[in-house]
């Protein structure tokens, strides 16, 4: 191991901070690690800070700009997006929230030389900020990646996007890629047995 390697675990989408639970259940040792959160929803900051205090959590969707934009509310607060396509929510019901350019956000706190551990979780965003991933040459940069898609709940969405995705996901990360319900899905729900 490089001695000036950092070791961490970035956590897009949040939630109540499942994820990092299971990332510190998974392995004593990753309690040593960096933890960073990004969770758009407002109302769910406090608790999370609450949950974890040594956590560097982000109130931002995690996307593919700096800006505000809008986020749509869900029926349950897991399903609320950015997108008004999502099936699950009202477009007249929204926040307005900071959205992050994570890609530019990576650059600016790590190395290519550095350990990290991803959960892209985001409420159908994932195609976008994956695909901005690998326009930039970041893939690389991601040791192990956890991701959960939401094709099926976007109105008027082409699944072969996803499709071609999860493919090349699999090829590039092989054993490091857990994909909910499509590629070792059981280690994925190590890390969050919900699923969201």
């Amino acid at each position: 191991m490089v001695n000036n390697m950092r070791q961490a675990f970035i956590d897009l989408g949040a939630g109540t901070g499942g994820d990092i639970a299971g990332y510190y259940k998974l392995n004593p040792k990753n309690k040593s690690h960096e933890v960073f959160a990004f969770e758009a929803n407002p109302k769910r900051i406090p608790a999370l800070r609450k949950r974890f205090p040594n956590v560097t959590i982000h109130n931002a969707a995690a996307g593919v700009k700096d800006a505000k934009t809008k986020m749509y509310l869900g029926n349950h607060p897991n399903t609320s997006s950015l997108l008004k396509e999502k099936v699950s929510i009202n477009t007249k019901n929204f926040v307005e929230v900071q959205e992050i350019d994570f890609c530019e956000w990576l650059k600016e706190n790590f190395t290519s030389n550095d350990y990290i551990t991803l959960v892209v979780d985001i409420e159908g965003g994932e195609y976008e900020l994956l695909s901005a991933m690998y326009q930039q040459d970041l893939w690389c940069w991601i040791d192990q990646l956890y991701v959960e898609f939401h094709g099926e709940k976007l109105k008027g969405f082409d699944i072969n996007i996803e499709h071609d995705l999860t493919k090349k996901l699999i090829e590039f990360y092989d054993k490091n890629v857990y994909i909910y319900r499509k590629h070792q899905h059981n280690q994925f729900v190590k890390l969050n047995p919900e699923g969201c």
